[in-house]
């Protein structure tokens, strides 16, 4: 058993509407000019980094510098707009007389940095890039990091979708019945909680590439055990169903072999797919929580990245 991790504190920027015109999901952003002041700052973020580094800053407004010991951020594919910008400098120009910018500004760890930068905080800082478990890395992570004795951490989940990217994944066959999305979600873990406490990671498990569903209800079943629960126990079962039929089919065995007597959620269907969509799932399970009228206690989040990434995060209702 793992020492109690509770979530004080959450931040999102998501798709808020479907619109028709677009064949992806794309985030509402939010004015940045009240988040990140600094107007020549702000006019050299590409759009990444404005949505990864606003939402990071709305998360910890309330937490004093000091009191962040560590910022850890996941993406799957980084600052794309940034990288392709690049690319095309290096075709347009013949690899000569580049402008470096775009290139500094594309690495993945850019929007940890630069939350660092504006809050002054000098802590742990690091980024993962772990494909479809990069969030799940970063939480585990913090999760450690609480462990080892400090009180708040600030752990973040961002990806962008462009145009470029959607081809090329459509071509690829990543997106066969499904909807691509983006978005930016943080949350401040702490070893203590508050009045504004949110809910509490009980239990984190990440395998890959898995022979059988049977295999996978074992995995669940061995996690919930470990963490002393049954799946009679779990009141939301919420899965990263992605409206292909085929990866669909895993969760819709679990829900009516195992989790037959929860109730049964989604996210995908409103932030799309993405490597780090199961941060959108997180938060949608946090935020519900905090409403008076929700009765219910464990939570538990199932979600696999083409059939090849999965994870378990399991929550409890403070």
């Amino acid at each position: 058993m793992m020492q109690p991790i509770y979530i004080n504190n959450v931040a999102s920027i998501h798709p808020e509407s479907n619109d028709c015109n677009q064949p992806y999901l794309i985030a509402s952003e939010p004015d940045y000019k009240t988040i990140i002041t600094d107007a020549t700052l702000r006019r050299r973020m590409s759009r990444i980094v404005k949505m990864g580094v606003a939402c990071g800053l709305e998360c910890i407004a309330q937490t004093a510098p000091e009191d962040i010991h560590a910022i850890i951020t996941s993406t799957g594919l980084g600052c794309l707009a940034d990288t392709e910008k690049f690319m095309n400098a290096i075709i347009d120009n013949k690899e000569r007389m580049l402008n470096p910018t775009a290139f500094i500004q594309s690495t993945f760890n850019t929007i940890g940095a630069q939350i660092a930068l504006i809050r002054q905080i000098h802590a742990y800082n690091v980024t993962y890039v772990h494909r479809g478990l990069s969030f799940e890395s970063a939480l585990l992570d913090g999760i450690l990091k609480i462990g080892e004795g400090n009180s708040n951490v600030l752990v973040g989940a961002i990806d962008e979708i462009t145009p470029v990217a959607y081809t090329i994944q459509k071509r690829l066959g990543l997106l066969k019945e499904t909807q691509a999305g983006e978005g930016a979600q943080f949350f401040l873990l702490s070893s203590e909680k508050n009045g504004k406490t949110l809910g509490e990671v009980k239990g984190l498990e990440t395998f890959v590439r898995p022979d059988s569903i049977e295999e996978i209800k074992d995995k669940i079943l061995a996690f919930l055990e470990r963490n002393n629960l049954t799946n009679h126990d779990i009141d939301w079962f919420i899965s990263g169903k992605n409206g292909n039929r085929q990866q669909d089919a895993i969760y819709a065995y679990l829900e009516n072999s195992l989790f037959s007597e929860a109730e049964h959620i989604t996210f995908k269907n409103q932030c799309g797919e993405y490597h780090t969509a199961s941060s959108y799932g997180l938060w949608k399970v946090i935020t519900t929580f905090s409403e008076e009228t929700n009765s219910a206690r464990y939570a538990l989040i199932y979600n696999h990245y083409q059939t090849i990434n999965h994870s378990l995060i399991l929550i409890r209702r403070i």
